[in-house]
């Protein structure tokens, strides 16, 4: 089974909804109704977009807050991960 690492956080009209990566082979899903119907959203888009900006790596900001050793143990684990990103990631507005 694959696994599915958060990867954004958006706030938009219909919520707060969160992106994430397949880890196995980078495809993304969103928790949005659009993404539901659409199999693509505009919160996909963006990191998409940002993503190929970045030569395929989607660069999360987080907050000055956030200490190193936070940010290294959340980036060896995808579990520990999500709650890091939840807490110190900058949350988008689309």
């Amino acid at each position: 089974m694959s696994e599915w690492q958060a990867t954004q956080l958006f706030l938009s009209e219909t919520g707060v909804h969160e992106v994430a990566t397949n880890l196995d082979n980078a495809k993304l899903r969103c928790d949005c109704a659009a993404f539901r119907e659409r199999n693509i959203c505009k919160h996909t888009r963006f990191v998409t977009i940002r993503r190929s900006q970045n030569n395929g790596v989607y660069p999360v900001e987080v907050s000055k807050k956030a200490s190193e050793h936070e940010a290294s143990l959340a980036s060896l684990d995808p579990k520990l991960f999500r709650p890091f990103l939840v807490k110190y990631g900058k949350i988008e507005i689309v």
